[in-house]
């Protein structure tokens, strides 16, 4: 009966223990693909776990070792959710208050202490009402690929995006470098960051062209992390980031913005409720001053300059 009982305080004691050890945040691929759509950074997806082994007496005198899980050199992430609009880089691609549902994977692989290789893929569908007014489908198919290599709080990423657009017949091939830096300032942690990204084509009026060739996109932003309850379980992920276009979105008249593009902040509230599970409701604002055009593909006109929106996501990590 004894040993009966020490099993079962040895395990309600692991138990939160072992939840405190855990790290959670995104691979770089997923989270330069969530920067690249000017969503927030989905939060709450535990891609390592720390070693800790604990040797202690309970009050009854009895002793207890708590053996952690060892640090994995492999993580694989899984996602679902849905955005009130889908937003790209500052513009309304569906319009009309369409939304949109997704879904994404990806492995991680970290084959030396500093570095990771990530690959995935995300796929959203949705609808637009075309310049007819009648309903038509919206598909997006991306896969990426990226190197992360850390110096100390450094991380510096390097890597690739196909996007591909199966109802408009069309594609696009980008390479991006990101870098991003971690402060900690007690539980808190601040992160500027900033990636850069350039269009390889198609170009745009071949068969398959998006955009023009050579367009790009530069990205910088501040994100945070504050634990508010349960050990860091329930914490608040705002961020805030400044845009800028070279030839990537057009504008109402046919030219292609260039410059600023928009401004954009938000809030999440990542839940972590198990070890591998965790939801991410978030409201974000963005704020354009380029009469941003979401383009002929998709038929759906002007963004406005004030745009509201919101989400959720839920995460699965291995």
């Amino acid at each position: 009966m004894k040993n009966i009982i020490a099993l079962i305080a040895s395990a309600l004691l692991a138990t939160p223990l072992a939840m405190a050890q855990v790290e959670t945040g995104t691979s770089a691929g997923a989270e330069a693909l969530d920067m690249a759509r000017s969503a927030p950074i989905s939060a709450g997806r535990t891609t390592s776990e720390t070693v800790t082994v604990t040797d202690y007496k309970t009050a009854s005198g009895k002793e207890v070792v708590v053996v952690e899980e060892e640090d994995k050199w492999w993580a694989v992430n899984a996602s679902t959710g849905w955005d009130s609009l889908y937003m790209f880089r500052g513009v309304n691609v569906l319009g009309n208050g369409n939304g949109l549902y997704w879904l994404s994977a990806d492995l991680t692989v970290t084959p030396w202490e500093n570095g990771a290789l990530s690959a995935g893929v995300w796929y959203g569908v949705g609808s637009y009402y075309n310049g007819a007014n009648t309903q038509a489908r919206y598909g997006e198919l991306d896969l990426f690929a990226d190197y992360t290599h850390s110096f100390g709080n450094l991380d510096l990423t390097v890597g690739y995006i196909y996007y591909y657009y199966p109802q408009l017949f069309a594609s696009q091939n980008e390479i991006f470098f990101g870098a991003a830096y971690n402060i900690e300032i007690g539980n808190i942690t601040i992160t500027p960051n900033t990636a850069y990204y350039y269009n390889l084509g198609p170009e745009l009026g071949s068969p398959a062209g998006a955009v023009p060739g050579g367009s790009s996109w530069w990205q910088m932003g501040v994100s945070a992390e504050v634990p508010v309850a349960y050990d860091g379980a329930v914490s608040l992920a705002p961020y805030t980031q400044f845009g800028l276009s070279f030839n990537v979105n057009p504008e109402a008249d046919g030219t292609w913005a260039r410059g600023g593009n928009n401004w954009q902040t938000g809030i999440a509230l990542p839940v972590q409720f198990t070890s591998w599970f965790s939801v991410s409701p978030y409201i974000a604002y963005s704020y354009q001053w380029q009469n941003l055009y979401a383009g002929p593909g998709t038929g759906t006109g002007a963004t406005a300059v004030n745009t509201f929106w919101g989400g959720v996501s839920a995460n699965f990590s291995f």
